[in-house]
């Protein structure tokens, strides 16, 4: 007879698991989608903030910002990006160490460019790994590491091939056979060794016209170079050359250039352009330099430029500047707009600032915005700054609001904060707001609470409550509270509830606990 109870009770759990589980599937769905989108998004912001540090040159940085995508987001689709520039910010920033340093930070750099090439052999940036890897494999055999010339002897032998027609390297509809790419890393070498007699081999490469893939190759070694005329044909390239990925790639190193003239010829370059993508790219590289005239022109591109993608571009750009100047040209902006995806990119913006004309412009939209969507934005944004004033200010846009939207997203934003005035605000509201998905947020954002003033106040509100989802909400809090008194007042709550539904899941979480209680109350169940 104990064993026929036994199964019973089996049976009678796994019906009530089985229920709570498909009750809490369409919940752990969204939940699951929203954190694969702020992965994403993450992934993208921390990518784009490392190749602004290699853009300047900063490579430490850069590489702390690499290596951060490449552990925690491993299914980004920016790994293989995020390979390459590591390893060419790991080989920059060898140059100016000690030997020992250099050795084992060009090592690492290899075993980064072999995961890319090994892994995402179909890449983009495949051939470029390859290249350099050469380079590297060549400074390591260099100071003695013979074991890395197996990489040149590799690239020997596919020369060897294509000279017997079976080996070509195809990107982009344009071929470069491995010889000439060969030819290039030689070129680079050459440089290093003898500038006056590798810059007019450079030049003559990039003057021409019939191989566009040859001339983007031959720009990445010319951007080494500190010959006197290398600035001069920069420029030219960036403003004149007829080839898009030339003038993109001119115009990203013009962007790492300190000079006055070098920020006049982006701001030529920018104004002699229509192509959408071309924008974005120089406004980037306006973005690199701090001085008043960039800030200008990015404020000229904010506010009147007909190409939405390049205004908004330069409203990203100018809120990560720190000057007081950009943050009121933010203001200004948003003042004088009514496009609404303009105002989230300049909400965006705004919240970068830690100032506190800032906190007030994100505190005055969030109250007063026509638009909703807007609103909540700006009530996003509010809720990532932590001060305490500014939970004053949450908890007054609560207060004045009415919309139910508008109502989840502060409930939201004063749950970040840990003190007691935000914990009272949930209380009250998940004890006395008139809407029920309100109180039923509340109450989802208190329930990792554990202590008994908690519990106490989930079981008075449960009895006064008729709304079968906000019950269900209630038990849910209970039950994350493992303590004895917890599994008390949800058995004291399962023996007058009369909803099929709210009875499963209270015994499914009584059956969570090995508390003698609980299990005399399973009994009970089964032998009724």
């Amino acid at each position: 007879m104990k064993n026929i109870k036994s199964i019973s009770l089996f049976l009678v759990l796994m019906f009530f698991f089985g229920a709570f589980l498909f009750a809490q599937q369409k919940e752990e769905d969204r939940v699951a989608y929203e954190k694969a989108r702020q992965a994403y998004e993450k992934a993208r912001e921390i990518y784009e903030k490392a190749k602004q540090y290699v853009y300047s040159k900063e490579w430490e940085k850069a590489i702390e910002k690499l290596n951060e995508i490449i552990e925690k987001y491993q299914e980004s689709d920016y790994l293989d990006d995020s390979l390459y520039w590591l390893a060419y910010s790991k080989y920059k920033l060898a140059l100016n160490l000690n030997l020992d340093l250099q050795l084992k930070i060009q090592q690492q750099a290899i075993e980064n460019l072999n995961l890319l090439i090994d892994k995402y052999s179909q890449s983009t940036w495949a051939d470029d790994a390859k290249m350099l890897r050469i380079n590297l494999a060549q400074e390591l055999y260099k100071k003695g590491l013979s074991e890395y010339r197996e990489y040149i002897n590799n690239v020997v032998v596919k020369i060897k091939e294509a000279e017997l027609g079976h080996v070509q390297v195809v990107r982009e509809k344009e071929v470069v056979d491995p010889e000439t790419e060969v030819k290039l890393v030689a070129l680079n070498a050459l440089l290093n060794m003898d500038e006056e007699e590798a810059f007019p081999i450079l030049e003559k490469i990039l003057k021409g016209k019939e191989n566009p893939k040859l001339r983007e190759r031959a720009l990445l070694i010319l951007c080494q170079s500190q010959h006197p005329k290398f600035f001069p044909l920069l420029v030219e390239l960036a403003t004149k050359d007829p080839d898009k990925k030339v003038r993109e790639g001119a115009i990203m190193w013009l962007g790492t250039r300190k000079e006055e003239e070098a920020l006049d010829a982006l701001i030529k370059a920018y104004d002699g352009t229509t192509d959408s993508k071309l924008k974005e790219r120089i406004v980037l590289s306006i973005s690199q330099n701090k001085n008043k005239k960039a800030l200008n022109k990015l404020m000229d591109i904010a506010k009147n430029d007909k190409d939405m993608k390049a205004r908004e571009r330069a409203i990203l750009m100018i809120g990560m500047r720190k000057e007081e100047e950009a943050l009121d040209a933010l203001i200004k902006a948003y003042d004088g707009t009514a496009d609404s995806k303009l105002k989230e990119r300049l909400i965006l913006a705004i919240g970068q600032s830690k100032d506190k004309k800032a906190s007030d412009k994100l505190f005055n939209i969030a109250k007063n915005d026509k638009d909703m969507k807007v609103r909540e934005r700006a009530m996003l944004w509010l809720g990532m700054r932590k001060d305490k004033e500014m939970l004053d200010m949450l908890i007054q846009l609560y207060d004045e609001t009415t919309d139910l939207k508008h109502k989840e997203r502060l409930i939201l934003n004063i749950s970040q904060y840990k003190d007691k005035k935000a914990r009272d605000k949930l209380v009250d509201i998940a004890k006395n707001d008139k809407e029920i998905k309100a109180r039923e947020r509340a109450i989802l954002m208190l329930r990792d609470a554990k202590d008994d003033e908690m519990l106490d106040m989930l079981s008075d509100i449960y009895p006064k409550t008729v709304d079968v989802k906000l019950k269900g909400r209630i038990i849910l809090a209970i039950g994350q509270n493992k303590s004895d008194k917890a599994i008390h007042e949800l058995i004291k709550i399962a023996r007058k509830e009369e909803n099929v539904e709210l009875k499963k899941q209270l015994v499914f979480l009584i059956s969570q606990s090995k508390n003698e209680e609980a299990i005399k109350f399973l009994k009970e169940i089964i032998e009724k």
